[in-house]
This record gives structure tokens, C-alpha cells and sequence, in this order.
């Protein structure tokens, strides 16, 4: 679907250029922008990949189940004691990456704790809060739009810091406060 928008968007540009004269300008500029995405996603992969990697450490070393261990009086109670063992293991990793903006790595946590909340026709409480939780995500270190800013040039990268945690601690909260008042009780 978003390709389609996308492309509608596109030739929508393209037609209104060359309506207006100046296709070589449009034209230039679609190929410059693709340029600077293509840079843009080379110069922030370093950092993805390093902590993919670093989350791969941890889990083969065991930090999995030290951060389980950390997050699990705070899981159970949000979840009413729904998630297993294995579950929260996974969301403990899940919500710990996103904590510390490593998104992309945390996805693969997300996705397994999901398919241990899941297995039903309908999603439970546990599942809907978790994917509420994940998706708010409280930021500690938003390390993927600080590799953004200073992709971009930006003088000050960690200025978004505060503003960040800020909002991400209201949407969380709101985001909790939201599931609870709408669980089906079973």
C-alpha cells in the first residue's frame, strides 16, 4: 500500500515539474535524494550492526536472563503473571534495546516475545501491552536519530536527548494507562 502511495506521490511531483518546465530539475533532484538515502543508510549501518551484534553477545552470554531477571517484578505486574518465563525473557531484551535506540536490533526480541504471547485466535492482554509498550518505547539513548543528526550535520546531535525521554515516559505511560482501562477480563 505505502508503495503505491509513494509512487503516486512521485509521479505526481514528476508530472507537476514537467508542467511547470522544469523536468531536468525534478529529475536531478529525485536522483540527488536517492543519492543522500543511500548514504544516509550506509553511514548510520556501522552502528546498526554493531549492536546487532552486541545484542547477540549478550544473549549467548546470558544477559538475556539477568535483564529478564531485572524487568520481571515489573513484567509480571503489568501483565498479570499472562507472560511466561521465556516471554519475558524476550520482551525484557525487547524493551531494554529500545531503551538504549537500538530499534533495529531490538525487533528480533520483539518479534520472538510476541510469538510467545501470541498462539491464540485473538491477541490477550499481555500481547496487546507489550506491543503498546514497544511501540511508545522509552528512550533513554536515541542512538538511531543521533546517527541521523550527525548524518545530517548537525551541530548538536544529543540536544534531542531530555526532549526524548520526556516524551517517550508520556506516551509509555499513557500507553499503559490506556491497556489497562481497556483489558477483557477473562
Amino acid at each position: 500500500m505505502l508503495q503505491i502511495v509513494f509512487g503516486i506521490m512521485m509521479g505526481a511531483g514528476l508530472l507537476f515539474g514537467l508542467v511547470q518546465g522544469k523536468g531536468t530539475e525534478v529529475v536531478s533532484a529525485m536522483l540527488s535524494g536517492a543519492g543522500d538515502a543511500v548514504l544516509t543508510v550506509l553511514s548510520m549501518a556501522g552502528g546498526f550492526a554493531f549492536f546487532c551484534g552486541l545484542m547477540g553477545i549478550l544473549e549467548r552470554a546470558g544477559g538475556m536472563q539477568a535483564l529478564a531477571r531485572l524487568w520481571r517484578p515489573l513484567l509480571r505486574r503489568l501483565t498479570g503473571g499472562e507472560a511466561g518465563e521465556e516471554a519475558m525473557a524476550y520482551m525484557a531484551m525487547n524493551l531494554s534495546a529500545n531503551m538504549l535506540g537500538m530499534g533495529n536490533a531490538a525487533t528480533p526480541m520483539g518479534l520472538e516475545a510476541a510469538r510467545r504471547l501470541g498462539g491464540k485466535p485473538r491477541a490477550g492482554n499481555a500481547l496487546c501491552l507489550f506491543l503498546v509498550i514497544n511501540c511508545s518505547s522509552v528512550q533513554l539513548i536515541p542512538t538511531g536519530v543521533i546517527a541521523l543528526r550527525t548524518a545530517a550535520g548537525s551541530a548538536d546531535p544529543g540536544g534531542i536527548l531530555a526532549p526524548t525521554l520526556i516524551a517517550s515516559l508520556a506516551a509509555t505511560a499513557v500507553g499503559i494507562i490506556s491497556c489497562k482501562l481497556m483489558e477483557k477480563r477473562p
